[in-house]
C-alpha cells in the first residue's frame, strides 16, 4: 500500500489542526458529562412540572448510575452516530469536489491506501473519543451516584462502538459512490434507519449486526447477550463496504 502511513499521518494531523477535532470529540464530552446530570435531574423536573398542576402527583424512582449511563449511550446512538454520517459524507467527496484528490494521487500514493487512510484516521478518532467519553462519564457519575455497574457500561459501550465503526466504513463507500456530499449524507442515513428498521425483526436482529444496538442496550441493564454473529456480520460489513470502496475509487475518474 504505497503511501499509506504517510498519508494517514497527515490526516491524523489534519483532524488535529482543524474543525474535526471538536465535532465528534465534542459530543461525545458534552454527552458524557450531561447525561448523568440529566439522570438525576429528570425526576426533581417532572415532580416540579406536575406539581404546577392541580390534582396532578407524579412519582418516579430514585435514577440510579445505571440510567446515567444510559443517557450517554442513548445519546451516543442517536446524535453522535448521525453526525458520524454527516461528517463522514465528506471524507472522500470533499477531497473530490475541491480537487485536492487529484493533487494528493499524483505523489506516490495509491488509491486504496487513500481510501484506507480516510477510513483509519476516523475510526482513530472515534476510538479515542469513546475512550475519554467513557471516563469521563465514569468520573461524573461516580460524583452524582453510588454502585455503579462500570463493567455493563464498558461491555455496552464496546458493543455501541463495533456498530459505529462498521457504519464509518458504510460512509467511506458512500463519500467514495456520490461526488455530492448531500447525496453520500442522505445515502448513509438511510443505511442508518434502514438498519434500526430492520432490527424490529427478530431473526435479522439475532444473527446480524442491526442487533449490535439492542444488545448495547441489554448489557447494559446487566443482561447476558448473545453478540457473536452480530460482532462477526459487522467485521464482515466493514470488510465488504472497505473493498467495495476501493475498488469503486479505482474506478472513479477524479
Amino acid at each position: 500500500m504505497s503511501g499509506f502511513g504517510v498519508f494517514l499521518g497527515k490526516e491524523l494531523q489534519e483532524i488535529r489542526r482543524t474543525w474535526r477535532i471538536w465535532v465528534i470529540p465534542g459530543l461525545t464530552i458534552f454527552f458524557a458529562i450531561t447525561g448523568p446530570v440529566i439522570a438525576l435531574l429528570t425526576p426533581v423536573l417532572m415532580e416540579s412540572l406536575a406539581g404546577s398542576q392541580p390534582g396532578v402527583v407524579v412519582q418516579l424512582p430514585t435514577p440510579t448510575a445505571r440510567e446515567a449511563f444510559g443517557q450517554f449511550l442513548k445519546s451516543m446512538s442517536q446524535i453522535v452516530m448521525i453526525a458520524l454520517v454527516i461528517t463522514g459524507a465528506g471524507a472522500i467527496s470533499g477531497e473530490r469536489s475541491s480537487g485536492t484528490a487529484i493533487l494528493v494521487l499524483t505523489k506516490p500514493l495509491s488509491r486504496r491506501s487513500f481510501v484506507l487512510a480516510k477510513l483509519v484516521s476516523q475510526q482513530v478518532l472515534l476510538i479515542a473519543s469513546t475512550i475519554v467519553g467513557v471516563a469521563v462519564t465514569i468520573g461524573v457519575t461516580a460524583a452524582l451516584f453510588d454502585n455503579l455497574p462500570i463493567r455493563d457500561f464498558v461491555t455496552a459501550t464496546g458493543i455501541w462502538l463495533a456498530s459505529a465503526m462498521m457504519f464509518l466504513g458504510v460512509m467511506v463507500l458512500c463519500s467514495v459512490t456520490f461526488r455530492a456530499r448531500g447525496a453520500a449524507a442522505g445515502a448513509g442515513l438511510a443505511v442508518l434507519f434502514g438498519t434500526l428498521i430492520l432490527s424490529i425483526w427478530p431473526p435479522l436482529n439475532r444473527w446480524t449486526f442491526v442487533g449490535l444496538t439492542g444488545a448495547s442496550g441489554a448489557a447494559l441493564s446487566g443482561r447476558e447477550v448473545a453478540v457473536l454473529w452480530p460482532l462477526v456480520t459487522a467485521g464482515l460489513m466493514l470488510v465488504l463496504v472497505t473493498v467495495a470502496a476501493i475498488r469503486i475509487f479505482e474506478q472513479k475518474e477524479l
